[in-house]
C-alpha cells in the first residue's frame, strides 16, 4: 500500500471518530434543548417577578442554540472533508533542518485533538501556499512568526472521491497540466466549481493579497476572474475571523440565475454564504 493511501486510511478512520462525537454532541445539546423548554413552561409562573430568572433561562437556552448550530456546521465541513480529506502534500524541509516535514493540503484543518499538530491543513494556511507558488527547489512561506526559508523536496497530487485514492502521483511541477485540463474541462454549465487543486502561483497572488484595500481583476470571458474572487473573499474571511464576517460582504451579480450559479462556493470551503443582490432589483 502507497504511503498516500495509507495516510487517507488514517485520516478517515480519524475523521469518521470525531463526526460520531459531534452527532453524540448535536443529540446531547438537543436533549439539553427541549429540557430547558420543558422547565420554563412548568416553571414559569414561579419565576421572580423581576425576571432576573426568566432572562438567564433565555440566555442559557439561545447559548445552547448557537453552539448547536455550530456543531452542525464543524459536522458539515467534517463529512465533506470526509469525500475528500486532501489533494496535496509538501514535503518542507527547514534551513537548519535535515529532515523534511510532511503537509497534507485540504479544503480544512483537521487534527487529532485540540492544540495537536494538523493532520491536514486548511488550503488558506501560510504553509499551503509552498503548494501553489512553488516547484521543488529552495522555497519559503511568510509565517506569523516570519518569513521560513527551506527547501521543497517533495510534492505530491491527489484526487480522492467518496473517501477512495483515484489516484496519487509525484510532481515536481506546481500543478499538473493534464490534471488542470481534467479538472477544468469538466466544469460544465450548470454551477461553478471551487478551484483549490488547481490553483495557479498568479491566482494564488490574488487571492493572498492583503495589502491592497481595493482589487480590479481583470479578464476575458471564462479566465477565471469569478473563481478567484469567491475564493479570495474564503481567505480573507478565514484570517480575518475577529473582524470580518460573512454579513460584512455583498456581492452585486448580473442577475439571480448567476448568484444560483456561484451559490455553493463559499460552502463547499468551510464558509457561509455571504450576502448577493442583483442588478435586476435596480432595473
Amino acid at each position: 500500500m502507497s504511503e498516500g493511501k495509507r495516510y487517507l486510511d488514517k485520516v478517515t478512520g480519524q475523521l469518521k471518530e470525531r463526526i460520531g462525537e459531534v452527532r453524540e454532541s448535536i443529540l446531547q445539546g438537543q436533549k439539553d434543548i427541549e429540557g430547558m423548554h420543558e422547565y420554563y413552561w412548568e416553571n414559569y409562573t414561579e419565576m421572580d417577578q423581576y425576571g432576573y430568572e426568566d432572562f438567564d433561562n433565555q440566555q442559557a437556552l439561545l447559548h445552547q442554540v448557537n453552539a448547536n448550530q455550530e456543531q452542525q456546521a464543524y459536522l458539515h465541513r467534517l463529512e465533506k472533508m470526509l469525500d475528500s480529506p486532501f489533494f496535496g502534500r509538501v514535503d518542507f524541509r527547514y534551513e537548519g533542518e535535515e529532515e523534511s516535514e510532511k503537509f497534507y493540503i485540504g479544503i480544512g484543518n483537521f487534527s487529532q485533538k485540540a492544540g495537536h499538530m494538523p493532520l491536514i491543513y486548511d488550503w488558506r494556511a501560510p504553509v499551503s501556499g509552498l503548494f501553489y507558488d512553488f516547484d521543488k527547489g529552495p522555497a519559503s512561506y511568510e509565517a506569523p512568526l516570519g518569513l521560513m526559508e527551506g527547501e521543497i523536496t517533495s510534492k505530491w497530487q491527489y484526487k480522492i472521491r467518496g473517501g477512495r485514492m483515484i489516484y496519487e502521483f509525484q510532481s515536481d511541477m506546481k500543478i499538473d497540466d493534464e490534471i488542470l485540463k481534467a479538472e477544468l474541462g469538466g466544469n460544465g454549465d450548470v454551477q461553478l466549481k471551487n478551484i483549490v487543486r488547481t490553483i495557479q502561483k498568479e491566482q494564488n497572488a490574488i487571492i493572498r493579497n492583503t495589502k491592497d484595500r481595493i482589487m480590479v481583476i481583470q479578464g476575458a470571458a471564462g479566465s477565471g476572474k469569478t473563481s478567484i474572487a469567491l475564493h479570495r473573499i474564503a481567505y480573507l474571511l478565514y484570517h480575518d475571523r475577529k473582524n470580518l464576517k460573512s454579513s460584512d460582504i455583498l456581492i452585486l451579480s448580473p442577475n439571480s440565475v448567476f448568484s444560483d450559479y456561484i451559490s455553493h462556493i463559499l460552502p463547499e470551503l468551510g464558509e457561509e454564504n455571504i450576502q448577493e443582490m442583483s442588478f435586476d432589483l435596480f432595473a
